[in-house]
């Protein structure tokens, strides 16, 4: 049963919602483009139902430690990849947690987990968990790039690609930007089992220095634009079609992007439109609901083709941004 070191509380002090990198940079290596899941590992001491404390013990004033909220965070058996079930975790017990790469700054610092691993035997090599941000496929691998590292991932095809929780079939060719993948390796370091968690976005989308923008790997036929103030814009219908997303002109909205027809529509749906740019004005995603919230970036109209900004782009029509 888990116990719960009700004290530990007094330690999270000032709490101030400054985003900062996880973990910061603790060698001379050249700063990732994109920061990643950041990895910990410690022993756990209880403070509630859904959060705990991991402390590494080097140091008696906490500062190597920090406070985990599980959420709904999956955790696993580190040999075998199975879930397993929180209330076994007893104070004490090591466990390594993939947290977000922005934290609450606090004494000790707060993180959401995103994933958890228990169960690991003494002097385990415990497997990495990856953000896919860029993949090559071919038959023979997949080499991958990922969040938080400036090297790459090489999956052989003799790897064992399976999925977390489901019955799905999965390959090589799911191993495409977006996906979180829990990776173990050999003694000589080569990947030689992967689990794979299910895709989070509709979708990936990329812009390359050239301009040329590809929608889940495929090139559209119109290009990026870039502003003087460096903000990379990407042609709405574009993009959207190659969704299968239906798009219309609105004299009062602008473009307007809604489900097509092949597309999986949540339910109860009470609007089919999810997003609208109207050029010089606001971006706007919206949820199932109907309910609308104004995204921040830019919308232009130049050739009679709507272009706006990727990041918002992204957000409103829930894609990955893909290297």
């Amino acid at each position: 049963m888990k116990k719960r070191i009700l004290q530990c509380l007094s330690l999270v002090l000032c709490a101030a919602l400054l985003s900062i990198p996880a973990a910061a940079a603790e060698t001379e290596e050249e700063t990732p483009a994109r920061p990643g899941p950041v990895a910990y590992w410690g022993t756990v001491t209880w403070m509630g139902e859904d959060s705990f404390l991991l402390d590494r013990g080097e140091r008696d004033d906490l500062s190597d430690a920090v406070v985990v909220h599980v959420g709904d965070a999956p955790c696993l058996d580190a040999v075998t990849g199975n879930t397993l079930n929180l209330d076994t975790l007893e104070d004490g017990d090591t466990v390594y947690v993939w947290v977000g790469p922005a934290m609450m700054l606090s004494m000790p610092p707060q993180s959401a987990a995103r994933l958890i691993l228990g169960n690991i035997p003494a002097d385990y090599a415990v497997p990495q968990y990856y953000e896919i941000t860029g993949s090559v496929i071919t038959e023979a691998s997949a080499v991958l790039s990922v969040a938080g590292s400036n090297d790459t991932v090489t999956v052989p095809a003799s790897a064992q690609v399976s999925p977390y929780l489901t019955r799905n079939l999965v390959t090589l060719a799911d191993l495409v930007p977006g996906t979180r993948i829990l990776v173990w390796s050999d003694a000589k370091g080569t990947p030689e089992k992967v689990l794979v968690f299910a895709y989070e976005y509709r979708g990936y989308v990329a812009a390359a220095e050239d301009g040329t923008v590809s929608v889940n790997g495929a090139a559209v036929d119109q290009k990026a634009k870039t502003t003087a103030d460096g903000d990379t814009l990407l042609p709405i219908r574009a993009v959207a079609e190659a969704l299968g997303m239906n798009v219309r002109w609105d004299a009062a909205q602008g473009a307007v992007v809604s489900y097509g027809e092949d597309m999986v529509k949540p339910a109860p749906l009470e609007s089919e439109t999810l997003m609208t740019a109207l050029p010089g004005g606001a971006i706007t995603a919206v949820d199932s609901d109907g309910t609308a919230e104004e995204v921040y970036g830019a919308c232009v109209i130049e050739n009679g083709v709507t272009y706006v900004s990727m990041a918002a782009l992204a957000q409103a029509l829930d894609l990955y941004r893909a290297d």
